[in-house]
């Protein structure tokens, strides 16, 4: 595990928020959460110099920030997250107070992960039948030269996406906020983007930050997530069979 800092002894205390990262396979969800980690003190930038040395040995230069989550030498040898990502997801999601659904910008990567056979309407499903009320969707790789920050990529993905968060069960004017952002580069992580200007939003960090305190019921239904079931087999004895 990466060595984590302290937080600082004056920073203030904030409500806990669970929050739960889902999104189809490669469209960022490790390299941002890294990102995210690195850019609020929680791994220290010589780990992270570490990991980009060993990236660079393994010709794998982008996927250092994701190292810093992804531990394991068969995730990090496949670039994506594999360890019981899926029990992990559905356990997170019925626990967490809003989700954040990342999908990828750059031109295919979109549609691979919307259309039939793609992750993001599954766990956007998921989350929803979890009970998660409300979702982030983070529009990453906007950096990609496929893309290069453009207002009318963005807006496409939201176009096809928003109809179908609609059917699911949110509701687009009050539980779904869009942002474009780069966990690559981290660009509207946490500073102000200055890559574009059609986007006047907050960034990541600080939206995560201004959100009002959630109301958690304490008389709802109990939820339990089943990741897992077994048939089992009762043992018995062959003289219990031979009787008679």
């Amino acid at each position: 595990m990466p060595k984590v800092a302290p937080a600082p002894p004056n920073a203030p205390k904030k409500e806990h928020v669970n929050v739960v990262f889902i999104g189809h396979v490669d469209a960022g969800k490790s390299t941002i959460g890294g990102q995210i980690m690195y850019l609020t003190g929680m791994v220290e930038k010589r780990t992270l110099e570490k990991y980009e040395r060993e990236a660079k040995e393994k010709n794998r230069e982008t996927w250092y920030l994701s190292w810093a989550l992804d531990t394991n030498q068969e995730e990090r040898d496949k670039g994506k997250t594999v360890e019981s990502f899926v029990p992990n997801m559905i356990g997170g999601a019925s626990q967490a107070d809003l989700a954040v659904l990342v999908i990828s910008a750059r031109k295919g990567e979109f549609e691979t992960g919307f259309e039939k056979g793609g992750q993001t309407r599954e766990h956007a499903m998921l989350a929803k039948t979890a009970g998660v009320k409300h979702l982030i969707v983070l529009v990453n790789k906007m950096d990609d030269p496929t893309v290069d920050w453009s207002l009318d990529r963005y807006e496409e993905c939201k176009e096809k996406l928003v109809p179908f968060l609609k059917k699911v069960g949110f509701n687009p004017k009050k539980d779904i906020y869009f942002m474009p952002c780069s966990g690559l580069t981290g660009a509207n992580l946490k500073d102000p983007l200055t890559e574009c200007l059609w986007y006047t939003g907050m960034p990541f960090i600080s939206h995560l930050d201004s959100l009002p305190n959630f109301t958690r019921s304490n008389d709802g239904p109990v939820r339990l997530p089943i990741v897992d079931k077994y048939k089992v087999s009762i043992w018995r004895p062959l003289s219990f069979f031979l009787k008679g």
